[in-house]
């Protein structure tokens, strides 16, 4: 396959291990050197990124914009932010006080035994704890990814082709089972915010090119 870019689509074909993705459309990401293989986003809802080699990718497009993919800092997958919105919050579920949001959090982890958690005020502003391990009595370790009211955060948010800050949340817990928690009370959300920060420490960034940092954080009960 000469000539290929990163943003060209391509076909599959003469794969056996995954025969269910031949004759489908990906998009090239980007070329690992070590593997000799190209990573590719499927273009489906799911938007599965594959590695395969180059005699099973034929081109069927010029270079074009789509989603950006960006790698977990810790695992390593690939993801890409989802386009579709989230449903609207239940308004019966809403979570308008700061002692209730809180234990909220700890009950994500303590009794509905998810992985992690989105909480998020409105379109604009969310935060996203992978839960770790318990912490003290009845807390909770994690690392936390949130946009706040920072420009930077917002860019990445709308530059990730997020339709709201959730999606960025949803992106990097990927493969966890997740709580999603909502607040429309702006204030009590940066005060829960505040409160998680003060136990954190950098951990690094989602990835280099977003530059928004990734904290461990150690919530107390």
């Amino acid at each position: 396959m000469d000539n290929a870019k990163p943003g060209h689509d391509v076909e599959f074909h003469g794969l056996k291990g995954a025969a269910h993705l031949n004759g489908k459309i990906g998009h090239l990401v980007e070329f690992l050197e070590k593997e000799q293989r190209w990573a590719v986003r499927c273009d489906d809802e799911d938007y599965q990124v594959v590695n395969a080699k180059p005699a099973n990718l034929k081109r069927v497009g010029d270079v074009k914009e789509g989603p950006e993919v960006f790698v977990h800092p810790l695992t390593g997958q690939y993801m890409v932010p989802k386009k579709t919105p989230m449903p609207a919050p239940d308004p019966n579920a809403v979570i308008n006080n700061i002692k209730s949001l809180h234990e909220a959090v700890l009950g994500a982890f303590y009794y509905l035994k998810k992985g992690g958690v989105v909480i998020s005020c409105g379109s604009k502003y969310m935060m996203a704890i992978e839960f770790d391990s318990p912490h003290g009595n009845g807390g909770v370790n994690g690392e936390m990814v949130y946009a706040d009211k920072d420009r930077k955060a917002q860019s990445v948010v709308r530059k990730r082709g997020c339709e709201r800050a959730t999606e960025l949340g949803r992106n990097f817990l990927a493969g966890e089972t997740t709580h999603y928690i909502d607040t429309t009370d702006e204030h009590i959300f940066f005060r829960l915010l505040d409160t998680y920060c003060q136990g954190k420490s950098t951990q690094g960034y989602i990835d280099m090119k977003s530059g928004l940092k990734l904290y461990n954080v150690r919530i107390a009960k």
